[in-house]
């Protein structure tokens, strides 16, 4: 089950990650909203590579957790992991961009709260 869990939450975010990016390119840059093919491609391999991986290492960590301390923990190693997955993102791929730092947070906070969800639903 967990693995269906993790795959959902995978699909989810990186969808919900390529709308987020195509409205704020759309809006920012003129961008036509078909983009979001083009960004959900873009987005697909760091949420598998990155987002998955991480999800289950916080699994893991807050396997002897339960209820608000759990979902804290939890929260705080996918921000931190976001964060650092941002910093190496950008220092090596897009010449020191802040703007991809803070979509890697806002990215693992979304996979964070799906995954949270369908914790509850599945």
């Amino acid at each position: 089950m967990i693995f269906l869990r993790k795959f959902l939450g995978f699909i989810l975010t990186t969808l919900f990650i390529a709308i987020l990016l195509t409205i704020l390119f759309a809006i920012t840059e003129g961008s036509s909203l078909l983009a979001i093919g083009v960004l959900f491609t873009g987005a697909f391999p760091f949420v598998l590579l990155i987002g998955v991986p991480v999800s289950f290492l916080s699994d893991y960590l807050t396997k002897s957790l339960n209820g608000k301390p759990r979902n804290i923990v939890a929260l705080l190693i996918h921000s931190i992991f976001g964060l650092l997955a941002g910093l190496v993102i950008s220092f090596f791929l897009f010449e020191k961009s802040l703007f991809i730092v803070v979509v890697t947070i806002i990215a693992a906070l979304i996979f964070w709260l799906v995954d949270e969800i369908l914790r509850k639903k599945i």
